[in-house]
């Protein structure tokens, strides 16, 4: 029987042709790498993260007085706490709990995910959203680079209180580390700082007309660029905009009575720690009364408050600046 001689160089040029094939199917596929004991890892390259959170809801009283301004008594929202890993300031991973609301203090929750063996920032933020939806409310968390107010600026509310935190996440020293795992207690702080107004000439008021069960528009006008956005990576507010305002409705209380709060909101501090604007009081027909200007000088966290004639101050606007401060300002400004 004649033996075909070029049978074993057509196999040869076969298997090389197949050769790249072969290598590119082995790559696509890594078994987990084995243990010290040589039992097979999970994967050598993921990372366990334990997050022990502790909430401060209630920043503590001045001198042992009863802090009574962030009391919730309706049920109508839950905490979010939203959980983001960035890797070279790209989202990487984002993970996302809910808690009810409660009366307690503070809140404490437990959270866990897993991340790859590379460095991150990792940033926590906790605020608030409706009871039956997950949906931005206060803020906008599409991303947290930065984080911005919704079209709708919404001021008078006690549920645009936040804390966040930002810390470097070096997990590329665990890389081949089988089933390794951290724990991390994030220091939250609060990116805001809040101010009330508070109108001490209630009774010069209705001794000027105004009666009781009288309702009056009240507006505040945020003057020049306010910053609605914080960058959490960075740490510093952003996203400044323009004729931003809000609006209440101020009804004209009992006989007797001396002072009441006429507005008050969160805001984002910008670089130099001033925020101008116009306090406004309109009648029904919208004919301006009252107008009042003045500079809230603030920082992060810091509690404001600001008592003054918002009520019969002159149309044409006083001026009120406010020096520099440490922690809580409770001043009286008079505007002729």
């Amino acid at each position: 029987m004649k033996k075909n001689i070029y049978l074993p160089f057509v196999k040869s040029i076969c298997l090389l042709l197949l050769l790249p094939a072969l290598i590119t199917a082995c790559s696509l596929y890594e078994h987990p790498e084995l243990t010290e004991d040589g039992e097979p890892g999970i994967d050598p390259t993921e990372v366990n993260i334990n997050i022990d959170l502790s909430l401060q809801l209630k920043p503590e009283a001045e001198n042992g007085a009863e802090n009574k301004l962030l009391t919730r008594a309706d049920a109508g929202h839950r905490h979010r706490i939203i959980v983001d890993a960035y890797q070279n300031r790209i989202l990487s991973k984002r993970q996302i709990i809910y808690k009810d609301i409660t009366d307690a203090p503070q809140l404490n929750a437990e959270i866990s995910m897993k991340l790859h063996a590379r460095d991150y920032q990792l940033v926590i933020w906790a605020d608030y959203v409706g009871i039956d939806s997950d949906e931005d409310l206060y803020y906008n968390t599409t991303t947290l680079a930065p984080v911005i107010s919704p079209e709708t600026y919404r001021g008078n509310t006690e549920y645009k209180d936040v804390l966040y935190s930002c810390q470097d996440l070096n997990l590329s020293k665990y890389r081949n580390q089988w089933n390794a795992s951290i724990t991390l207690n994030p220091e939250m702080k609060r990116p805001t700082a809040r101010y009330e107004l508070i109108a001490n000439d209630v009774e010069k008021f209705m001794t000027d007309g105004a009666k009781a069960g009288d309702k009056y528009n009240l507006r505040v006008r945020y003057l020049g660029f306010y910053n609605t956005g914080f960058h959490t990576l960075d740490g510093v507010s952003k996203h400044g905009l323009q004729y931003i305002t809000f609006n209440r409705t101020l009804t004209v209380p009992a006989a007797g009575t001396k002072e009441i709060s006429a507005a008050f909101d969160y805001v984002f501090v910008p670089e130099n720690g001033e925020i101008p604007i116009a306090v406004e009081l309109l009648d029904s027909k919208e004919k301006l009364l009252v107008r009042t200007y003045l500079t809230i000088a603030c920082k992060e966290g810091d509690r404001i408050v600001k008592h003054s004639n918002f009520l019969t101050a002159d149309p044409s606007g006083g001026i009120g600046i406010d020096p520099g401060f440490d922690g809580t300002i409770d001043e009286d400004l008079i505007v002729e």
